[in-house]
């Protein structure tokens, strides 16, 4: 395991460099292990995306100027209300490689509601339940996005120190993806508390099978888009 990958820093605005069933990377070893850098992610904010938008009628709340997740490959978002709130709603963006995404979110009253996906940047709220004088709230998880399909995280490293693994949720091979299907590359959960000072890294098992439909490979699934 020598890899070790850094912060690209050209991913073109709306261009979907999603490769279907991708075997090979330069960023990945032989053998699919490999160390990801995830620079020094900030820490979970209940209001990074959207504050107070109102869910009392069906519509679309525009995030197109709202600033990507800083993070490279993007985190998950956490949705909460303000009252008791039981609605549905669809929050339209994209993922790292710019991959239109749509998830489906079904409120918990004030219970911050985590998303499963990884989320870069942003498009849209669609309100499709409604619940009077209740507004939401729309901020940033602790799950981080994953560059490739992951099924295992080796150890993490923290601030040039070795640290225990995180928590990884392993990519989803459901094909086609849904709105509420989780993140077709995984999720990762550090053990080092994130606080956009602590750098961490961690290494990782990629796989770059495809199922019968010759489907999946690095980049995992497609992601669904509504």
């Amino acid at each position: 395991m020598a890899n070790v990958m850094t912060n690209p820093t050209f991913f073109p605005r709306r261009i979907n460099m999603y490769v279907p069933a991708m075997q090979y990377s330069a960023d990945v070893n032989y053998n699919g292990k490999t160390r990801v850098n995830f620079g020094a992610p900030v820490a979970a904010s209940a209001t990074l995306v959207a504050s107070g938008v109102s869910i009392a009628a069906v519509g679309t709340t525009d995030l197109s100027t709202v600033a990507a997740f800083p993070e490279t490959y993007g985190r998950n978002i956490s949705i909460v209300a303000s009252g008791a709130a039981t609605s549905g709603l669809t929050i339209n963006g994209w993922d790292y490689l710019h991959q239109p995404i749509s998830e489906g979110i079904t409120l918990t009253g004030t219970t911050a509601v985590a998303g499963v996906k990884a989320f870069k940047d942003f498009n849209n709220i669609v309100i499709t339940g409604t619940t009077a004088a209740t507004t939401i709230n729309v901020g940033s998880g602790a799950r981080l996005g994953l560059p490739y399909k992951c099924i295992r995280c080796e150890y993490e490293i923290a601030n040039g120190a070795s640290a225990a693994a995180g928590t990884l949720t392993a990519g989803v091979l459901t094909d086609p993806q849904t709105a509420t299907t989780g993140d077709p590359r995984g999720l990762y959960t550090p053990t080092t508390t994130l606080n956009g000072t602590n750098i961490i890294s961690a290494v990782f098992d990629f796989l770059n099978d495809v199922n019968t439909s010759n489907n999946g490979g690095l980049h995992g699934i497609r992601q669904y888009t509504a």
